[in-house]
């Protein structure tokens, strides 16, 4: 069945967020960005600061519902990555997601999804969130700077287009054992998933989930 603009994005107070990961392969201009197949290479392109992508444990059946996971100079990069119409999200973005939600400390429980989140029994709170806001925020783990995999099933983390300092960003995060959201400096060799929000008006432009048309 196609999507429809409801499928695809989802409007949260005044913002208006992909409702997906993206999965993109290559920037605006048609240049492919590398894809990496091994921890070596990951570190190798992140220390040489090179934009790459890969699939957790390098397995493309994880792009379906998780994505790609992106080092942060993919997001530096001086081509784009983004369709027209769309950006990064800045760290403010992101605080100001989690203010429309109720604040960071209930944001989380409302932006996780229903589904594919461990969970410990007995443990009030852990787990998939009620997704009411309809952001559904996928526990996709994410890849160290050694290029090891870690953490699927048990966080979302997600590039913001915010420095930190010269080697570090803003991400943001969801947890499998709290109801908060979170906003945290990481390393810009880890791979993290991308989500896109509308820049300026939102004019019912779609990108699309998989590898986006342009021209």
């Amino acid at each position: 069945m196609a999507s429809t603009v409801q499928d695809i994005v989802v409007q949260i107070g005044s913002q208006y967020w992909l409702a997906k990961n993206i999965d993109y392969d290559r920037f605006r201009n048609g240049v492919a960005i590398t894809e990496v197949s091994s921890a070596r290479q990951w570190l190798q392109l992140a220390s040489a600061g090179t934009p790459a992508w890969c699939y957790y444990n390098f397995d493309r059946s994880n792009a379906g519902v998780y994505g790609k996971l992106y080092n942060w100079y993919v997001i530096s990069a001086s081509e784009d990555i983004t369709p027209p119409g769309w950006k990064v999200p800045i760290k403010t973005d992101y605080e100001t997601l989690y203010t429309t939600l109720g604040g960071a400390k209930a944001a989380g429980y409302r932006l996780k999804s229903t589904e594919n989140w461990k969970t410990l029994t007995g443990a009030p709170g852990t787990g998939p969130g009620i997704d009411d806001s309809k952001w559904s925020g996928q526990p996709g783990g994410f890849v160290r700077p050694n290029g090891s995999f870690v953490d699927q099933g048990w966080s979302g983390n997600f590039w913001t287009n915010t420095t930190a300092d010269g080697s570090n960003s803003w991400s943001a995060k969801l947890n499998w054992g709290t109801k908060e959201a979170f906003l945290l400096i990481g390393n810009n060799a880890l791979g993290l998933s991308i989500r896109l929000i509308a820049s300026g008006t939102y004019t019912g432009s779609v990108p699309g989930t998989g590898r986006p048309t342009y021209g």
